[in-house]
């Protein structure tokens, strides 16, 4: 995952949804997430799904590379839901589903909003060490996913990854581990850096301001709109 590639769709690229403001595009996907979390089966959560689908495709960005960011989450949540197949398969299907939802909603703002404008928003919003706390994992994130992939390969090559499904989940468990455990002394160290560089706790927007027009009504009416619809059919 490249983040640099990630950063050049959000600042440069030219989609409808590069032109909406960027806290009419928070706003829509904390309503399309808000949707994610409260679908509770697999009608409701493919629902969303399509939905979220639908606004990425509409972005007319390369849709094959939002759906590989999202496929990151939902590797996370088969590990979770892989108890639950045999016993409530329904259950298993509408956590993946969900995860593949946020992550996809996720991506699609990621890749048409620069993140400086995102963590603006949010630094106004939330408190600074919550703000502070996500800018730092965001940008560790994709520095992790690619950690991640690698270390996958050379548990491969060392045959790590051989022997019954137990021991398997076993190695995943303890590579996990110690990702979450480099996640948290990087974020430490990218934290001071920024720190020595100046940073004040407060992110400054790039993006001009202006008065809401038709796109961003239509896009906050939409991800309203699929909320709604997740409400009526509960």
């Amino acid at each position: 995952m490249d983040i640099r590639f990630i950063d050049e769709l959000a600042a440069n690229g030219r989609t409808p949804l590069h032109a909406a403001l960027p806290w009419a595009k928070v706003l829509a996907s904390a309503l399309l997430l808000t949707s994610t979390i409260a679908s509770s089966s697999p009608a409701m959560a493919g629902l969303v799904a399509g939905a979220v689908v639908l606004l990425a495709c509409a972005t007319k960005q390369p849709l094959w590379y939002t759906a590989r960011i999202a496929i990151y989450p939902v590797v996370f949540a088969a590990l979770f839901a892989i108890g639950s197949v045999w016993s409530n398969p329904l259950y298993a299907i509408t956590i993946v589903t969900k995860a593949f939802t946020a992550g996809l909603t996720a991506a699609t703002l990621i890749t048409t909003t620069s993140f400086v404008d995102v963590f603006s928003i949010i630094s106004h919003v939330l408190p600074s060490l919550v703000a502070d706390a996500l800018f730092m994992g965001y940008r560790a994130f994709f520095i992790l996913v690619d950690e991640l992939q690698g270390l996958m390969v050379a548990v491969r090559l060392r045959g790590g990854v051989s022997g019954t499904l137990p021991q398997q989940l076993r190695t995943y468990g303890q590579m996990l581990g110690v990702l979450v455990i480099h996640s948290a002394d990087m974020t430490e160290r990218m934290y001071r850096v920024m720190q020595v560089r100046g940073y004040s706790q407060r992110i400054s927007a790039t993006s001009e301001h202006r008065p809401p027009n038709a796109m961003d009504f239509a896009l906050l009416a939409y991800s309203a709109l699929t909320l709604v619809g997740v409400f009526l059919y509960r």
